[in-house]
């Protein structure tokens, strides 16, 4: 059994695999969950936090660019890397490994990564969803912070409502055009999606992109068997 970890901005995740590379569960992780015997860990941490891995006897090993990977790092400061990026870009490559691939991580930041056959290319980072709300209120005097629920139409016609379509039109067109253009480049590529606002995007967007829910882990999986564990 192989257990990967995410321990994202917001919360942290995990996923179990057995050794065929099938995924046996997942769910949100506290360190509390009851600990089999693993063959390895893989973590994924974008945090300064300590991974509650207490009572995992097992090899624990953390993404990083100095791990074995199935393609070469176009990027100028590798070490600075974050470990989710390097994992969804893994996983792309693992769903589509002779293709082009662009990843779309759509949680407390929207991430934008592209990945050719062999090499990652880069991408990019801007503020995610809940973020672009609380920006609002945090850098003016008058405008409130608001929860999210999907609204989407062009126009506002309350404060409310103006934010609600500013923040979601932005997000989705932001999301939308950058899909587009990758797929007017490489016709044949294959365009993922995962994060936590992935299931809000995944039902507006008219792009053919596909929704994976649990690509970094994907990606966290194979880099363990690509390390040898």
């Amino acid at each position: 059994m192989y257990l990967t970890l995410d321990i994202g901005n917001t919360r942290s995740k995990f996923a179990r695999f057995d050794a065929d590379g099938l995924l046996v569960d997942s769910g949100f992780w506290s360190g509390e969950q009851p600990i089999p015997d693993y063959t390895a860990v893989c973590v994924a941490n974008v945090t300064d936090r300590e991974p509650p891995l207490q009572g995992v006897k097992a090899p624990v090993v953390f993404m990083s660019s100095l791990l074995k990977l199935p393609f070469s790092l176009g990027y100028q400061t590798p070490e600075k890397l974050g470990a989710d990026r390097l994992a969804a870009a893994v996983g792309a490559a693992y769903f589509n490994p002779n293709g082009t691939s662009m990843v779309v991580d759509a949680g407390t930041c929207l991430k934008f990564e592209y990945i050719n056959k062999t090499q990652y290319e880069g991408g990019s980072i801007s503020p995610g969803l809940m973020m672009r709300y609380k920006s609002l209120a945090a850098f003016t005097d008058r405008l409130p912070e608001i929860s999210h629920h999907p609204f989407v139409p062009e126009k506002g016609d309350t404060t409310e409502t103006s934010i609600l379509s500013g923040v979601q039109q932005g997000f989705i067109l932001e999301v939308e055009g950058r899909v587009q253009r990758f797929l007017s480049s490489f016709p044949e590529g294959k365009a993922f999606m995962t994060g936590g606002d992935a299931p809000f995007l995944a039902e507006r967007l008219k792009t053919k992109i596909f929704a994976e829910p649990m690509l970094l882990h994907y990606g966290l999986y194979h880099t363990l068997r690509l390390n040898g564990y």
